[in-house]
């Protein structure tokens, strides 16, 4: 949804400067941003939903999270290690070598394996 909106605003207002390889790219990393976005907070959301009611303290703790990439996307390490900016990485925001966008796969990997993990001891715990 956030795509076409910035699709056809784009289109009315600089329709002659679009090219199809633009829109395909912008398309990938838009893509590419929502699936990982989501991989990077899924340990949050098992957490919460095994905290039953936890709204506020899901908000602080995704705030927390995303604030401290501020800080990790100044370092070309950190920027593909941490997975709020990894998602960057592996979009194409960033600029990275092919060891950094490896980096940053494995770093969404161990996040869902966290998820993966807290989920099972819920399951376990019921």
């Amino acid at each position: 949804m956030l795509f076409a909106i910035t699709f056809f605003t784009e289109a009315a207002l600089h329709f002659s400067d679009l090219s199809i390889g633009m829109v395909m790219n912008f398309l990938k990393a838009y893509f590419l941003d929502g699936i990982c976005i989501f991989l990077a907070i899924s340990p949050i959301i098992a957490l919460i939903s095994y905290m039953k009611k936890g709204y506020w303290i899901a908000l602080v703790i995704t705030e927390f999270y995303s604030f401290i990439g501020l800080f990790t996307s100044t370092s070309n390490t950190l920027k593909a290690l941490y997975p709020i900016t990894a998602v960057f990485t592996i979009s194409g925001y960033y600029e990275a070598s092919t060891f950094q966008v490896i980096l940053s796969c494995i770093s969404l990997l161990f996040c869902v394996g966290l998820a993966a993990v807290t989920l099972a001891g819920m399951n376990k715990c019921k």
